[in-house]
């Protein structure tokens, strides 16, 4: 029987203005930030779980599979309106 390896995504790398993300960080401060375009975020309502040291997302089906390493990353958030502008993130977010 062969490993199945778990599927995973490369998270888009959304540039936003700095001033834009300096402002958002002012009123809500830095404790958590969209894993895609930096905004911050004073209540997640989306996590993902991100491997390989950054960048990559794991599949919320595949936890059982992925052996943890050196890059894991665990649960980051991911704001809501980047996963309505990248649609193809929603299988790989879970409810905060």
């Amino acid at each position: 029987m062969t490993a199945t390896a778990p599927r995973t995504i490369r998270i888009p790398d959304v540039e936003l203005s700095k001033g834009l993300v300096e402002a958002s960080r002012r009123r809500h401060g830095d404790a958590y930030t969209c894993v895609i375009c930096g905004l911050a975020m004073p209540k997640p309502k989306f996590m993902c779980h991100v491997i390989d040291g950054g960048g990559v997302a794991l599949h919320v089906d595949d936890e059982a599979l992925y052996v943890s390493d050196g890059g894991d990353m665990n649960f980051l958030p991911i704001g809501a309106d980047c996963l309505k502008r990248h649609p193809e993130m929603k299988p790989y977010a879970v409810k905060a």
